[in-house]
């Protein structure tokens, strides 16, 4: 039975976005902690692990290089907001220079062999907060908090070797944080803060095989994003408005989950294509179906 009422329709909408929004964030938090690891590396004892031996929050990231050590170690090592930034997404790391009126983020895109040799205790990773602690050639490169941030934190990016052309790249967290710091928001941003180093992944593993990302890549990423947004955004008041169905919901909260996908999954671009295309594939589907009603009504009204 269709409810015709505008009010009940958009109740029903809010309820069933919340829940699969809800549903979506329990996802995401339940998996970020090991995040493309197997088990056997969660476990592994890796270096740095004994600085911050009881952890309240343990992050183990890792994803497969088609490449050897030799040729992923240069591009982490010279990692840091004033060299060579983070491979990241670089609008967003842009916003949190704004307020200095200096950005200091730029992705590197080639091997700068001024930047081989830091400083062990004393090269910034994240300003004067993060610093590099320690670092051995081809294999890991590990930056600790300084006295500078309230909390405990290492930042380990280790290399495992997989056979001469490929590797692990494992990406290890441990933080302690204080008692008085409000534990669960904490936890919070540190899982957005996943979206970024998803991002910084993907750009070492391009990179170290080869592959530079090209000036558009970022730019159409987000133009993407923001489609599928504003198509799920359209879909809602086409159902809200338009009592035919269901099937507007169903548009809706298929671009919630792409955009989940999108965020923190990352897919390719032609795959980020294609998942744009269902969306609007979805839309189509919605307004023609309105507009073969309106048709209908108006034969049989005459």
């Amino acid at each position: 039975m269709k409810i015709e009422r505008p009010w009940a329709r958009l109740g029903i909408g809010i309820l069933v976005t919340v829940i699969v929004v809800i549903v979506g964030f329990s996802w995401v938090a339940a998996i970020i902690p090991t995040w493309g690891s197997t088990s056997q590396e969660v476990a592994l004892e890796l270096p740095g692990d004994k600085l911050v031996p009881t952890p309240d929050i343990l992050w183990n990231h890792a994803i497969t290089i088609r490449a050897p050590a030799k040729a992923i170690y240069p591009w982490l090592i010279q990692m840091g907001d004033s060299r060579a930034a983070f491979y990241s997404i670089t609008f967003i790391e842009n916003l949190f220079c704004m307020t200095s009126g200096e950005c200091r983020y730029v992705n590197a895109d080639r091997i700068h062999e001024e930047w081989q040799n830091p400083v062990k205790g004393k090269q910034g990773i994240i300003m004067d907060f993060l610093v590099i602690h320690d670092y051995q050639p081809d294999q890991y490169v590990l930056a600790t908090a300084t006295d500078k941030m309230p909390l405990k934190w290492t930042w380990l990016w280790y290399i495992q070797p997989v056979n001469e052309l490929t590797s692990r790249l494992i990406v290890r967290h441990r933080i302690d944080v204080p008692e008085e710091f409000p534990r669960q928001a904490f936890t919070w941003i540190m899982n957005m803060g996943y979206v970024m180093e998803r991002a910084m992944m993907l750009g070492i593993r391009d990179r170290s095989e080869g592959h530079l990302p090209s000036s558009w890549e970022e730019p159409l990423g987000a133009a993407i994003w923001l489609l599928v947004f504003a198509l799920g955004v359209v879909a809602a008041v086409d159902f809200v408005r338009y009592p035919s169905g269901y099937h507007a919901l169903g548009v809706g909260l298929e671009a919630i989950i792409i955009l989940f996908i999108l965020t923190f999954i990352q897919p390719p671009m032609w795959v980020r294509g294609v998942l744009l295309l269902m969306v609007v594939s979805g839309i189509v589907v919605v307004y023609w179906r309105r507009s073969g009603r309106r048709l209908f009504l108006t034969r049989r009204s005459t």
